[in-house]
């Protein structure tokens, strides 16, 4: 009779634990959402005017070049970068928490074997002593089943949004990282240009000291000229120094990103670069944040730990006042070998159920503490959505600005090349010194650099702006490239 009633309450607790289990079993074997695909905000057109970004005569550092391009810089990044290899096991560590969670649901299967010899004396039930001298083997699987039922099923939640969240800091980590990336790569652009026309204004200052020491040795110069030309050709040397040494400091920058040896000295492949548009101007402010608010990770993943604070609450309250479930199911057996009779292995089932309540003063403090959790991750979500609001409108009016800048800059560029032309006309009718051509073919070079410096920031202030909006991705490096 107790035999069958220890197997009946074993299969009994086995299909109440399977059907508790099952929804969170069908919770852990789920994958990931795929994420719906970001609208389009580029402009169907592109600026086709592209420019010069100078002299491209670059030596190694230390050993080598390495000639790259945005779309490049972007791959590399991905695959490299160590802050993304560090956000993908933090990934990892939170899905086992999670998985360990659900799997805490599961009883504790607990094989045993225990060996006694006794041999002398040995106590009887009322306390007497009598002689002994026997040997027990108790082979024995035991299934024990404790759980608070509230508690669990509320940390299982809480776990999972915590797995989730730290998918959305992957995600929000592979932004910030393609971001940084790519302003590096436009930094090592806008290096380049100020390095070529720092070259530029070097072999112009030699010429002009040049010119100057032919007319102090004809007489038609003063030594004060020449002086003067030697100390402004030092000075643009001095440029140089300063403008190559920025540009390997850029690489540097750059090849931390890209997790490359610092050895390496990076290049862009490109001989020229143009205005990138990656955000249509026509877009209005709160539709763009409205953008951010939907699609940037990170607020995504505070608010996915406000939910996870508001479950932790819950385990809080249940692990003080649930019920705590208790089962358990051995099966086993007894062979027991005396000086008087040998005892073969006999079957032993052992069976229990039972519910316990414990509640302790520090429930209150606990409860008080998932709260004040609970409130500090709300205050996140604030602090995360001011920011994410505030990158928006500082990227936008950035944009903005230096979208204003080029066309000005482009005038001063074009006038300053009409100047030249009209300089080295009266040049060739006598009318003007090569000293003056010269100086206005300085003012061309620094034309160009404005030039170049507002397109490159113009650019840099779109990769902001997509990336504040939660929507940079290695596909913007192909609108970029182009």
């Amino acid at each position: 009779m107790g035999r069958s009633t220890g197997g009946g309450m074993a299969r009994y607790c086995q299909v109440s634990f399977a059907s508790f289990v099952f929804a969170a079993l069908a919770g852990c074997a789920s994958q990931r959402v795929a994420r719906a695909p970001h609208p389009s905000v580029a402009p169907a057109t592109q600026p086709s005017e592209s420019l010069s970004i100078g002299d491209t005569d670059v030596r190694p550092m230390y050993h080598e070049l390495l000639a790259v391009d945005l779309p490049t810089v972007l791959r590399v990044a991905a695959a490299r970068n160590l802050d993304i290899a560090q956000a993908r096991e933090r990934v990892e560590a939170s899905r086992g928490r999670y998985e360990s969670s659900v799997e805490a649901v599961f009883p504790v299967i607990a094989p045993s074997l225990a060996y006694q010899h006794l041999e002398g004396v040995n106590q009887n039930a009322n306390g007497s002593l009598t002689a002994a001298n026997f040997t027990n083997l108790l082979p024995a699987i035991s299934v024990q089943w404790v759980l608070n039922p509230g508690r669990v099923v509320y940390d299982i939640i809480a776990s999972k949004r915590r797995m989730e969240a730290s998918e959305q800091q992957q995600d929000a980590v592979m932004l910030d990282t393609a971001r940084a990336a790519a302003l590096q790569y436009y930094d090592l652009v806008l290096a380049q240009a100020q390095l070529g026309v720092a070259r530029q204004a070097v072999a112009q200052a030699e010429e002009l000291a040049r010119i100057t020491r032919l007319k102090v040795k004809s007489g038609t110069g003063l030594p004060t000229d020449e002086l003067r030309a030697e100390a402004n050709l030092g000075g643009l040397e001095q440029d140089v120094v300063l403008a190559l040494n920025r540009f390997y400091q850029t690489s540097v920058a750059l090849t931390l990103t890209l997790h490359l040896d610092p050895l390496v000295t990076l290049v862009p492949s490109i001989e020229s670069v143009k205005q990138t548009t990656l955000v249509r101007d026509d877009i209005p402010i709160e539709e763009l944040l409205a953008m951010a608010a939907q699609y940037r990770p990170d607020l995504e993943a505070v608010r996915t730990l406000l939910r996870s604070a508001e479950a932790d609450t819950g385990t809080t309250i249940w692990g003080g006042l649930g019920p705590q479930l208790q089962a358990g199911y051995t099966f086993g057996g007894l062979q027991t070998d005396s000086s008087v009779k040998n005892y073969g292995l006999h079957e032993q089932q052992k069976a229990g159920v039972g519910a316990s309540f414990a509640f302790g003063l520090s429930t209150f403090g606990q409860m008080k503490i998932a709260d004040a959790n609970q409130r500090s991750a709300a205050v996140d979500v604030q602090r995360q959505t001011d920011q994410v609001r505030a990158a928006v409108v500082s990227a936008q009016q950035n944009s903005s600005a230096n979208a204003k800048l080029i066309p000005v800059a482009r005038r001063q560029l074009d006038a300053a090349q009409q100047a030249l032309q009209l300089a080295q006309a009266n040049l060739k009718a006598g009318t003007l010194l090569t000293i003056d051509v010269l100086q206005v073919q300085a003012e061309v070079d620094r034309a160009r650099l404005r030039y170049v410096d507002a397109v490159v920031h113009y650019n840099q202030a779109q990769v902001n702006l997509l990336g504040a909006m939660g929507m940079f991705e290695p596909a913007a490096a192909g609108v970029a490239s182009r």
